[in-house]
Parts: C-alpha cells; structure tokens; sequence
C-alpha cells in the first residue's frame, strides 16, 4: 500500500535530492475551476460544424475530449468490420480531428485573458511552490554549494505556469493610500525554457526555440504536449511574447492566431499512441519527453507529479517513469484518501512501481494536494 503524506514531509525526505515536477490539468483547475475542468471546457466548445460530436459526449456520459476522440478513432477501426459503410467512417475519423480544434479554441476562449486576473498572493504562493524545485533555496550552503534544482514539466496548454514563472516581483499596496505601495521581490526561480532572440532576426516580435544552442543542455521547463503560446513554422518553433509584440497581450494574440486558421503547438490524441506518434513529428516535444526519460533514469532523484491521475491514456510519458531508475515519486491526491477515485489513484501507482525491474525498485508516495498550497 503506498505511504500517505503531507506536502511537507515529502518535502524533507527528499530535501538532500533533486527534485523535479509533473503537472497535470490539476494544477490549472485548483486556480481556476470553472474555467479548466473539462465540463466546463464542453459547455464552452463551439459544435456548430460537428453537431453529431456533441452528441457522442453524452452518449458514452463523459465530458472527456481525449476519451471522446479516442472513440470515434476506434469505432472508425472497426466499422468496416460490420458496415460498407466507408462514408461514416470517414466521418468519425474527420470528426476526432476537429475536436482536436475546438478543444484548444475552447480552451483559448475560456482563458483568463490578463495575468492580472491571478491574484499577487496566488503567484506568491505558486511561487513558493516551484521553488521547491526549481528555485534559488535548492543550492544548498552546508560548507559547499550544491545545485540541486531539477526539471518542471507540464502537460497543459494554458499560460498559468508562464505567467507564474515571469512574476519575479508582487506589488504590496493599500487602496486607500497607493502611494505606500512597495515591490516585493520573489525568490528566484531557474527557468530556461530553450527559446531564444532568432539569430536572423534579433528585434522580432517572437522568440525561437534554440534546439542546436546552448539552451539544448540548460532548458529546465518543458511543455510535454505544447502550449497555446507555442507555434509550429516548420523551420522553427517560435514563442509568443508580450514584451516583443509591442504590449499585446499573448492571449490576444493566440486568439487572433487561431482566428487566421494558424494553431499553437499542442498535443490532444486520444490514445497514448496517437499522442507519441504526434511527439515524434516535434522536434521540441521529442526533446521535452526525451529529458523527462532521462530523470526518470537517476536513481538519486525524486519525482513530484501534482494535478494529474495516472491516467492510462498518457503512458507514453509515465512509462518513463517505470521503465527507469528513478527511486522516489511523490504524487499528489485530492479530497477523501478512500474515495473510489484515489482508490484508482493508488492503484495505477502501485502498478507503475510494480512494472520496475527488481534491481531499481520503485517507492511511491502519496501527498495530499491541498496541503501543498500551490495558489494559497
């Protein structure tokens, strides 16, 4: 049975170890629930074009794209099996895709439109948080420096963790007297996340991932499945910036992007296969799942996982974690330890541990999710 813990207990059993981070879609629906939940992403989705996908979702009782996706995929697959019908096949297999589409233009829809709309003590908190990983407290001084700050990977799409990780500096000041406000300065957190001034054009409007440079070796923030700020231009993956597009902020332009028909970076198959075959086709995100197996091989680290299931249908990045040598993993659950779903929590865990060779064995633990006070 896996080990239950606080956050902070967790904390000092790795405090000699570097530690790195897995966020999943909880890490994005503990700030903003109404707004990142699935069913809150389906009542907001436009199916104007594919009315009958709409229908599907309710049909198997789920507000899941990726499930939804994965269905009409397999039922595509097997139709021909029981029907000449080639005509509907290839209508789900059209349908899988464009909700691929309406996902990310929902999730852009939806999106906090300003960084203003998290609060400075959320960021102060958020902050707090990822120093535990990536921040300056992580060079231990016991007679010698030692850099223990490790890797932060994502697996969503939405800008909360790019916000949180630009907000250096939170401004402390009273409504009834703005001028005695002061500028706190945060602690300082490593976050190179491989994007560059393009060599070509050092004043353009975006940022280059420097996939040859020396970002290759000190990138330490991966988006494992993209990001809505995150473009595609074949020769190169550019990054929307606000700074550089004369104060225009990214939200704005991701939606005006995908009013154009351009879409960002992202990874949203149905199947764990579908989403490795997507990876392989990015260099960038063959990159990111690459440095993630390669934590996964060093037996004196610890893996954090917050906000994310286990889910089967992203084992083609959990099964870096059973495949290596990792000793430690520390995932988090939220609410009631015996609900059905941590009971399901735990027991995908377990499984992972399970899968590893006897040679390198596995210890997973459990966290409690609030305790962690990632937004306060």
């Amino acid at each position: 049975m896996a080990r239950i813990l606080e956050f902070a207990d967790a904390l000092k059993e790795t405090h000699t170890s570097r530690r790195h981070l897995l966020l999943g879609n909880g890490f994005s629906i503990a700030l903003f629930p109404n707004i990142f939940r699935y069913g809150a992403l389906l009542d907001s989705a436009d199916f104007t074009n594919v009315p009958e996908a709409r229908n599907v979702f309710d049909l198997l009782g789920t507000t899941d794209f990726e499930a939804v996706i994965q269905a009409l995929r397999h039922s595509a697959s097997v139709l021909p099996v029981y029907s000449s019908d080639a005509a509907a096949a290839a209508t789900m297999t059209r349908h899988a895709e464009a909700l691929k589409e309406i996902l990310v233009r929902a999730i852009a829809a939806a999106h906090p439109a300003r960084p203003s709309e998290v609060t400075e003590d959320q960021y102060v908190a958020c902050r707090t948080f990822l120093a535990n990983f990536v921040g300056a407290s992580r060079i231990l001084q016991n007679g010698k420096k030692v850099d223990l700050r490790g890797n932060i990977y994502t697996l969503n799409y939405d800008l909360l963790l790019y916000w949180t990780l630009l907000h250096d500096q939170v401004v402390r000041w009273d409504a009834s007297d703005p001028l005695a406000s002061f500028v706190v300065q945060t602690e300082e957190l490593e976050h190179d996340d491989g994007f560059r001034a393009p060599e070509s054009d050092p004043n353009a409007a975006y940022v280059t991932w420097d996939a040859e440079g020396r970002a290759s070796s000190t990138q330490s923030i991966h988006f494992l499945h993209g990001g809505l700020h995150l473009f595609d231009y074949g020769a190169e993956l550019q990054k929307r910036c606000w700074e550089r597009s004369g104060g225009v902020p990214l939200i704005d332009q991701i939606r005006a992007a995908l009013n154009d028909d351009k879409f960002p970076l992202y990874v949203a198959e149905g199947t764990t296969a579908a989403k490795l075959s997507r990876i392989r086709h990015s260099g960038y995100l063959q990159r990111s799942l690459k440095s993630f197996a390669e934590i996964a091989r060093k037996p004196d680290a610890a893996l954090f996982v917050f906000g994310h299931s286990l889910a089967a249908n992203d084992a083609h990045v959990l099964g870096r974690i059973s495949k290596g040598k990792i000793s430690s993993v520390y995932v988090s659950f939220y609410g009631d330890p015996k609900s059905s779903d941590n009971r399901d929590l735990v027991a995908r865990a377990e499984k992972l541990a399970s899968e590893r060779d006897e040679s390198a064995p596995l210890d997973i633990a459990l966290y409690d999710a609030e305790s962690a006070h990632v937004w306060g």
